[in-house]
């Protein structure tokens, strides 16, 4: 662990405590070749722990150097998962005279009740819904059930109901022009930005990871 992020670490447990279990709070260290988890508190929340790697979102957060922006990112929406909504933020942890941060500190909170209330009420009181998001992306939902196969799966099954594919038809059997639109949308997604991301999309898709990169040029 990065020496800068040891007072971090000691934090994590405490305000996993301070804050109740419905909050949970991670610290990654970018500093190490896998960028992961190094300390949590309350990781039941997305089902992560100590050596988890970074998020499909957090990766897009460094190549487009949000943190050159500012000190962190506020109110983005995060996937549990087991499917509950979480409110996230990520403070960035930098060297003073180093840009780019040597450590990541994000709190996501399981909102998941409070929404349905929320959404209820404003239907009920006749208010139109708002969004405080200030991070800007097309499709601003981190997914944090941590092994990259269950993104990968997620994403896959979206694009095929998408399409119209029924449920009971693997993805392998896909046809050439409907496996090219899969991945189309886990490159829109941001999925090949995660090591590992091609050879897992290969083997579900049953073809080699050269087709794969044939397929994201004709994406």
């Amino acid at each position: 662990m990065h020496k800068l992020l040891e007072p971090y670490a000691a934090l994590v447990p405490f305000l996993g405590v301070a804050l109740g279990d419905n909050v949970e709070i991670a610290l990654h260290d970018l500093t190490s070749p896998e960028q992961e988890v190094v300390a949590i508190a309350n990781g039941e929340i997305s089902g992560r722990e100590v050596g988890a790697k970074l998020s499909n979102l957090s990766v897009h957060y460094l190549e487009t150097k949000q943190y050159e922006k500012s000190d962190y990112v506020m109110n983005y929406k995060t996937a549990g998962p087991d499917g509950k909504l979480l409110k996230s933020a990520t403070y960035w942890i930098k060297e003073p005279d180093n840009v780019y941060p040597v450590g990541m500190l994000c709190i996501n909170v399981n909102v998941t009740d409070f929404e349905y209330i929320e959404t209820a009420m404003r239907r009920i009181l006749g208010i139109k819904e708002t969004t405080n998001v200030e991070f800007k992306y097309d499709s601003p939902i981190e997914i944090l059930s941590s092994p990259l196969d269950e993104m990968v799966e997620k994403y896959i099954n979206e694009c095929m109901q998408n399409m119209g594919v029924p449920s009971y038809v693997h993805a392998e059997r896909l046809k050439v022009e409907e496996k090219i639109r899969v991945v189309k949308y886990l490159q829109d997604k941001g999925t090949f930005k995660v090591k590992g991301a091609i050879a897992l999309v290969a083997d579900k898709l049953d073809v080699s990871e050269p087709t794969i990169y044939r397929y994201l040029k004709k994406a």
